[in-house]
Formats: C-alpha cells, structure tokens, sequence
C-alpha cells in the first residue's frame, strides 16, 4: 500500500525507547448488541448518526442514500437480522468511527438472515471533490502520519474502519466451497459433491479447471440442491474431473459459493447484474491492452469500492459476497485490505465471496495475526492473496479457494508477460504473494494463475551477509539486516514509537530469508503456469513513478528497471532457513540452520503458454525444502532447483546430501500429455527417497523420468534416488496411504503392469561442456528393480538404452558404480568446494562452527555406499564440518578457486572471455578446473548479474568503490600495464626453461636405465602441467592443487603426475 502522502515515507523514523507492545488490547468483547438496542433510525441527511440505533423492517425493501456516511466514536448502527429484512444501502463513502453490525457472530442463531447491498458509488475524478470520499488524518488520530501533518488521506467510493471503529458482518452460513466425488461431464447438467450441501436455488457456483487450460473454469446457477447433488439450470461447457478419492481428492475440481445474503458491492454502471457484468468484462479488456505509456483507460474503467482496515479497528466479517471492488492502479484500494493495523490478533474474514474485482481479493498491509479462511476468490486481477510490505507475521491463510487470476499492473509482477515495454517476464500475478514466511498457509487450493505460490522476501540492496557471494570477511554487523527488510510505508510507520513498536522492536528487524516457513501444508496448484517459485528478487512494493495528478496512484512500471519487478535471473534471490531468537536484536542472535517443511502439496495441469521453459511444479533457489507426501499430475516439469548462496551445505531432510536445497519424500508423481521430465538436472541436487512414479494415459513420447536444464554444462549436482522407483515395484505399496490410491486409477502404467522406461534423457545437454560427466541419476537400488543394486545412469552422447534413456549409459554395481564416480571431478555448489561462496553462520562466525550444515560436502559424499567399499576414504564416513583452509582429501576434488583482480580479460595466461568485459578494477574468480576460460570466470563476486561468461551478454558488471585514499583508474591502469608486462616476461622465461628442461631429459632419457625414462604418458603430463604453468613437486600437492589440464582428450591422473614429479 502506497500512502496518499507519499513525501511522509521518507520523514526521519522516530528514536528512544521501545514500548511494549499491549497485545489485543484494542479489541472489545464480542458482545452482540441486539436486544438492547431497539431505536429505530433517524439519520439526517449530512449522513450523520450520531445515536445508538437500528433499521431495517421485515416485509419492507429500504433504499438508504448518502453522499456520505458517517458513524460516530462509541456509537453502534444495526441492520435488524430478522428474516424478511431487505436494505439497500449507497453512499460515495462510509466512514466508521464506531460500529457497523450486521448480524452477529454465533452461526444460524446471530446471523443476519434478510438480505443487505452496501453499494459505493463515484469515479476516479473524485479525488478532487471532498465532498464526494471521506478521509482521514493518521495525526489527529494519535498515529503515525508520515509527515502528512493535517492534511486527511483520502478514501472514496469505500469503507473505512478507523481506528475506534468496529465492522461486524455475518451473513446466513453456508459452505464456502468443496470438491467435486465425481466428474461432471460438458453437456450434464448436475454435479456431486463430497458432502451434502446447504446450498439453495440461484445461488452462483464457480467449478474449477482441471485441465491445461485455466479458461475452462466456469459460472453455474444452481436449480435445486439434493443432498450433494446439486442440479443446474444450465449444461455444463467444460468437463471437470471428480473421480480421485482418498489422498487424491485434491486433484478434483473445486467448487466455490459466489453468491451471500450480505452483499458489498462498487457500482460500475446501473446496478443491474448484466450491466455490471459487461462493467467487469469491459475494465478486462482494458487491462488486456494495458501498457505504461497511457493507464487511464484501465484506471478510468476498472475503479470499483474498496475496504480498508486501519491500526486498532476490530473487523469480523463472514458469509459475505464482495464483488466490483478494488480500484485498479491505485495502491491501497482494495476489496478487503488491514492497512498498517499492528496487531490484529483475533480478526478474520472467512466464508467470504470476492468475485469479479478489480484488484486483488485481500490485502494484509503491515499486520499479523489475522485469519483469512474458506474464502472463494474468483475472476480478479493482480496477486489474490497479498502480504505487502514484508512485515507481516502470524497471518493464517485456510483453506481459501482462487480461481482465475488475471494479469494486472499495479506492481510489475502482477503481469505475466507483453511486448514492447512488457518484454520481460514475471509470470505473475499469483495467487499467494508471500515476503514473510512467517504465516501459515494450509489447504488452499489455487486456479488458473501465473504462480500458485510465490516466496520472495525484502533483503537489503547493500551486499547481503550470506545471502550473497560475499565472503566472511566482508561481513558485519551493519549488514546482518541484509538477509531482510520492510519494504514501503511500514517501514516508517512501525519505526515511529507512536506505532507503539519502533526501530528496536524485532518486528522491524526482521530476517525473513532466514526465516523457515511457520507452517504450509495440504496446498493446491491447478492449471496455471508456475505452482511454486521461491525466486524473483524485487526491489519494492511500489514503484517509484507516481501519477501527476493523483498523489499515491501508481502508473505501470513495466521495464526490467521498475523496483517492483524480479529479475530475469535465477538465483537472484535466496532463502536459508535457520532456527534463531527474533526477539533479539540481530548482532546478538545465534543461528542454526533448518530446513522447511512443505506436507501434501498438490500440483497439477502446470503448462505456461508464455514462457513455456519456466513452467515448472516448483522452482526453488535455496530454500532447504522437505516435500512429504506430494503429489504431482500432468506437469511440465516437476522440480528443479538453484543451490543456496548463503555456502553452507545444509540439508532437506536428515537422509539428503548435504547442498541438495530440495528433498522428496513419500512422494508421487503422475505424468501426463503435459509431461516433459519429473526431474530436471541443474546446479541444485534433488533427492528423492521412499517415492513413486508412473505414467498416465496421454504421456508423451517426449517424457522422461529425469532431463537436464536445457544447454546445462553438468557442473551441479544430481538426482538422488533412494528406496524410489516405479509405482507398485515395492510391495508396500499396495498398503501404503501415499500410493494405494493410485495403484487404482484406470490406466496407469506402473511397474506391475508395464516395462520401466525413460528414466534419464541428456539430450539438452550442452555437450561442449568438460563437466558433462557430472550429469547423471544415481539410485541406492536400481529403482527398486532387477538386482537392486546401486546404479548410476549418465550422459553418454554416443549411447542410446531402449531401457534407460537417450544419450545415456547405465553403469550398474557397487564397483563400477564406485569406479563412474572416483573418476568424475565432482562439482558441488556449496562450502568449499564452490570457491567460499558466501561461507557464514552469523557475526563473524566462521562455517565451521555453524550447526547445522557441513563446510564441504565432500566429505559427506566419501562415506556415501558403494563409495565407501571400493575407495576406502581418508575421512570418516558421517559428515563432518571443516575450515575452508583443509586441503580436499581426494584427488579429484578441486581446490577453492583463488580470486584474482585481472589486469584485463586473461588473468596469468587464462583467458577469460566475457561477452561484455568487466572493468579493470572488478574483481573475477578463475576455476582452475575449466577449459580456455569456456566456463571459469565468475565476473564480480557480488553483483548476480555477472556471474559466468558465455552463459549470455548480461549487462556489464559494476565497478565496486574504489579504497580509501586508492589511486586513481589512470593509475590503476599504468600499474596494471607493468604487471602484465613482468606476468608475459615470466610466461616467457617459464616457456623457454620448460623447453630446455625438456631437451634436457630427451638427450638423458637415452642414456639411464629404462625403468626411470619417462615414458611417453609421463612426458605427456609435464607437457600439460607446463600449459598450465603448474609444477607440483609431489603427488600430495597435485591432489591438493586437483590440477585439471586444459586439453580435452587428457586423462591425466595425479597418479601418472607422481611418476614426473620427482625428476623436477
């Protein structure tokens, strides 16, 4: 929410002592006033109620008109809930200082059983007419007013509940929405559902896609209920699956209640259904031709009512029908919306209808602890579920149910993706924008949106500790906030004590990227582009351009440079869940590293038609996430993650390599016409343990069990099985309660009933690349099949497995599966093995001490079976935590690489080619292990932006500041001349001793005894190690350097190298 006064966002934070905060004090009792309030009404035409009273009269329709509305402090306006009662009630604006009920809280007994319409009235223009919104003045309040002073923020065509005010609405119970016992086919005309129904006739109905195509959700009026048939009165377009039962009902079409006897309602154009309709599908194809040059005609059309909930207001609402709200590109106008309220335990809307709006469904705005259950959004635009600034906490989002959320512009990731400025893509908007994980989200199940679920958080913009490709040395206190933040106004809101939080309180020292997930369980993606995508840094809640005429109204920001917008980048964000004390102030906080704990998440249907290679189940960078007991039908792909920047190698499940960000378990996955891989091979493993899979009537040719990431060069990790194969190969599984159900779906093809197939296909491959060995699959236990023995199935671009894969080897047993991996340099993207990436576990605590995680993975990987019986390891085989100073302790394992400033594009004869160079003064890794520079140079260790060469022309990197007291760029230049200068003089002179030396040993060679000539191998590998310009003078060393030649044909082991050694 941007507030109306925007130059208070950047008043000074008020300092001093830190009140403590009252808890719910602000909440009165929920008593119910009816019975001793029984005057009726009589509110003068200024709008004005000013008294204790009650309308609404049984038999007789009331319309009630406004310009505006307003209820005193301390007073209470009651709508009579008898049956019979029908009260229309419009204004421009209502303003609550005291209490609105209608009905009371309580069920069948309390609720208000007549029927109500609050409708809000006016236009866009009406900013510049007081007489037409109602406002309010934070300062006169007693609350933060951002430098506002006296001047009223402004609120029209809404509701507003101040800060003494109360809302009470509770309409006749009904059941908000549930799942379909059996497919309704296109052409029937009724549906069954799981339970019997208090439905009733003309009520509206939403039934959910459960295709590909999110369109095929549909509206139906009902006829007559019976039990959990409910009858139509008209043919069904679209079929919507119902028959999966037990675990695999989720996976049914949802069924929403649109329709409530409480209405709230922005008028848009005579008030009939049909012109409001035609209103709603007007502002739609004003957004669909939406871009940032003009905005009007969507801001102009799209400008419903909204609800706002301000500090210290009490709101309960439930079974009530919310529909033209939101005011479309005007921040913090919403259908319901807690704005900067603190504390709000205790309040909820549940059981609620948010339909054909504008923007957004709910909005929780610098508040915690508020209750959003069972409510039905359906047909909005922007993010359904919003949490905005990132201060948010305690919030419990349950079983809520969104069905069609279209694409907005608001902020930038509302959007999916356009042309001209609209070229990047955001694949929004979502249906739960998450920034603080410290919510609980259970069994909500989203429909047709760009991303089901997305996590990114506020960090700072200054090199984050950990949370970057910074080492520990440039850590600090100053920058322990980097690992989070608070975006927008609650920022310096809740920074002023009269908030009564302030700049100490740990609300607003936050970290929310280390932060596990207070709670996500039993949650559903359907059709829609993305289900779950922990990436995307933004910047901010709100982008900075702001409308000329309207102070506080946002015009589009669509360019990769709006603040709003996440990055094209993967990995521009990370999340390193660690255990630690919030209520300490961060320099004296102690950490630990966890994992989160995602139960029973469903995806199914995921096919983006926009982007159709970021359409995925999940998408993790970082995280440290344990899926148990999910499931996944029909998706593109399923997984694929980036590793954790913050270096340390912790774990998803005790069972999980360490490094691998994602782990599986008691899973099941179900393939589809969609289907492309289960798995995708790229920098982050996947483990999966004690899971399943099989393939559904439709699958493709084209699927395959795993893949790599298209043009993906192999240096990552693998996928993992253990105790996982094909549904029904284990004789468990048909009593297990994660796959028995399956094993009954008609026509899946399982490993009882069909030959195991597709495991692995490395065509994407980029096959230029010198890590290639290092994609491959690897099971404890051939799937579960055959001899059960270890197996490892690899790229091999010359061999095909009818069985296996495409371009794929099996390489079976515990030798040669021990042999496959002693000979591959392994390349894992945590710890010391990726060069002190970020390596850090709190102020100034060095990795090895951190609990939790193990400095080098490595390590971890030499006590792993069969490794361990074939190549007894010099270390013990349970992980350890080690200095990034050890040396690796097998030779293929390569030695952090040093960082070096280039004195131009080559460092000490490695060149390095980047498609844009690097100023002089930017800092780059070399990896050592790489070929001619192809892939080794990691551009600037901060900025993400610039990180490898030739993986695409990122922009040039940025210079980082020059050191107190440095010399100028000329200087550095003319020092780096003469550097380079003596660097080629000792190329040079090393080139002319390693020829002489070599002349030297030929005419020797001819003259001592055979047994120590060197043999053509030998010569072959000083000849390499010249290239290189390394002489090790033991086999010790070589192992410690894990020296890699240059030349691609080299086989060259530290074995060989020790034969040459001894002769330097």
């Amino acid at each position: 929410c941007l507030s109306i006064g925007i130059a208070g966002l950047l008043s000074e934070a008020s300092l001093g002592a830190v009140p403590v905060l009252q808890g719910d004090q602000s909440h009165v009792p929920r008593d119910c006033p009816y019975g001793s309030i029984t005057k009726p009404c009589q509110i003068s035409d200024d709008g004005v109620v000013d008294q204790d009273c009650i309308v609404g009269t049984t038999g007789r329709p009331e319309v009630l008109r406004f310009q505006k509305l307003f209820i005193r402090a301390g007073v209470k306006l009651l709508f009579s809930r008898d049956e019979g009662v029908d009260i229309k009630l419009m204004a421009n604006g209502i303003k609550v200082d005291g209490e609105l009920w209608v009905g009371c809280e309580g069920g069948l007994a309390e609720a208000f059983r007549g029927k109500v319409l609050l409708e809000f009235s006016g236009a866009f223009e009406d900013f510049g007419d007081a007489s037409r919104w109602v406002g309010f003045n934070f300062h006169q309040a007693g609350l933060p007013d951002m430098g506002m002073g006296s001047v009223e923020e402004m609120f029209p065509k809404g509701l507003v509940v101040t800060n003494t005010g109360r809302l009470e609405l509770h309409g006749l119970p009904k059941t908000s929405w549930r799942y379909l016992a059996a497919t309704a086919l296109a052409g029937g005309q009724a549906v069954t559902l799981d339970e019997d129904m208090n439905w009733a006739p003309g009520d509206e109905l939403v039934i959910g896609s459960t295709s590909t195509n999110p369109g095929e959700s549909e509206v139906a009026i009902i006829a007559q209920v019976i039990g959990r048939e409910v009858q139509l009165d008209s043919k069904l377009q679209f079929t919507h699956a119902g028959d999966y039962h037990d675990r695999g009902r989720p996976l049914n079409a949802p069924v929403g209640l649109r329709s409530h006897n409480i209405r709230v309602r922005g008028r848009m154009a005579d008030g009939t259904e049909e012109a409001e309709r035609a209103a709603w599908l007007a502002c739609k194809w004003a957004y669909e031709q939406l871009d940032g040059a003009n905005p009007s005609h969507v801001r102009d059309g799209c400008f419903g009512g909204h609800t706002i909930y301000l500090q210290h207001s009490t709101v309960h609402v439930e079974h009530a029908e919310f529909t033209s709200m939101g005011q479309a590109l005007i921040m913090a106008r919403y259908p319901i919306h807690w704005h900067l309220a603190g504390n709000a335990t205790g309040q909820y809307v549940r059981n609620v209808s948010l339909h054909s709006n504008f923007q957004r469904c709910a909005t929780i705005h610098g508040t915690s602890d508020v209750l959003l259950a069972d409510n039905v959004c359906h047909d909005t635009f922007g993010h359904a579920f919003y949490l905005e600034d990132g201060i948010e906490t305690g919030n419990s989002f349950h079983r809520n149910l969104v069905v069609s959320a279209h694409p907005g512009g608001s902020v930038c990731t509302d959007f999916q993706k356009g042309g001209g400025p609209r070229s990047n893509v955001q694949i929004g908007p979502s249906g739960f924008w998450i920034t603080n994980p410290d919510n609980s989200f259970s069994m909500n199940h989203v429909v047709g949106v760009g991303t089901g679920y997305w996590f990114t958080f506020p960090v700072s913009s200054i090199g984050a500790c950990g949370l970057a490709p910074v080492g520990p040395a440039s850590c600090s206190s100053d920058q322990l906030r980097g690992a989070g933040g608070v975006f927008g106004p609650s920022r310096p809101y809740f920074d002023d004590l009269a908030s009564g939080f302030g700049p100490d309180h740990w609300w607003t020292n936050q970290e929310q990227a280390r932060t596990p997930v207070r709670l996500f369980r039993g949650n559903v993606v359907s059709g829609s582009h993305r289900g779950i995508y922990v990436d995307g840094r933004v910047f901010s809640s709100s982008d900075a351009f702001l409308s000329k005429d309207l102070p506080g109204g946002s015009i589009p920001c669509f360019g990769d440079g709006c603040p709003t917008c996440s990055g094209p980048l993967e990995g521009s964000f990370t999340w390193a869940p660690m255990t630690f004390n919030k209520s300490l102030h961060p320099r004296d906080r102690q950490y630990r590293y966890t994992a989160n704990l995602f139960e029973d998440f469903y995806a199914a249907h995921i096919l983006g038609y926009t982007q159709l290679d970021e359409s995925r189940g999940l998408w993790v960078s970082g995280g440290v996430i344990l899926f148990r007991g999910a499931v996944f039908l029909d998706t593109r792909v399923v997984a694929a993650a980036f590793m954790d920047l913050t270096g340390g190698c912790a774990r998803a499940s005790q069972e999980a390599p360490p490094g691998f960000t994602v782990a599986f378990e008691d899973s099941l996955f179900l393939s589809g016409p969609s289907s492309d891989a289960f798995f995708e091979i790229y920098d982050a493993g996947l483990y999966v343990a004690r899971s399943r899979w099989a393939t559904t009537p439709g699958t493709g040719a084209q699927f395959f069990v795993a893949k790599p990431k298209v043009a993906f060069g192999g240096n990552g990790n693998p996928i993992y099985f253990h105790e996982s194969g094909p549904l029904g190969v284990f004789a468990q599984d048909s009593h297990s309660e994660y796959f028995q159900w399956a094993l009954e779906l008609p026509g899946v093809v399982n490993g009882t009933s069909g030959p195991l197939l597709n495991i692995a296909n490395f065509e994407p491959l980029a096959w230029q690349s010198p890590y290639i060995r290092g994609s491959y699959v690897y099971s404890t236990d051939m799937f579960g099949i055959g001899s059960r023995e270890p197996c490892i199935i690899a790229a091999d671009h010359a061999s095909s497995n009818p069985e296996w894969g495409k371009m794929a080897i099996l390489v079976s047993g515990q030798k040669a599966c021990a042999s496959y991996l002693y000979e591959t340099p392994l390349r894992f993207s945590c710890g010391a093995a990726f060069g002190g990436y970020g390596l850090w576990c709190g102020d100034g605590v060095p990795l090895s001490q951190c609990p939790g995680v193990v400095n080098d993975a490595r390590l971890w990987y030499q006590g792993l079976h069969p490794w361990i019986d074939a190549h007894p390891p010099s270390v013990g085989s349970q992980p350890q935590a080690t200095t990034a100073a050890e040396p690796p302790s097998t030779p293929q394992a390569a030695e952090a690489p040093a960082k070096v400033t280039p004195l131009s594009s080559s460092a000490a004869g490695f060149e390095c080619s980047f498609p844009v160079p690097p100023p002089v003064s930017t800092p780059f890794f070399w990896d050592i292990t790489c070929r001619r520079g192809d892939l080794g140079c990691n551009a600037d260790g901060q900025h993400m932006e610039c990180r490898w060469c030739n993986f695409g022309l990122f922009p040039s990197c940025p210079s980082p500041p020059p050191a107190a007291g440095g010399d100028s760029e000329d200087d550095d230049d003319k020092v780096s001349e003469a550097v380079r200068e003596v660097m080629w003089g000792c190329v040079g002179l090393l080139t002319c001793g390693a020829f002489c030396w070599a002349l030297q040993v030929r005419r020797r060679s001819r003259k001592v005894a055979p047994e120590v000539a060197v043999n053509s191998r030998s010569w072959r590998s000083w000849r390499l190690l010249s290239e290189l310009q390394v002489v090790p003078s033991s086999a010790a060393s070589c192992q410690a350097r894990a020296v890699v030649p240059r030349e691609e044909k080299s086989t060259q082991t530290c074995a060989e190298i020790e034969r040459v050694a001894p002769l330097v």
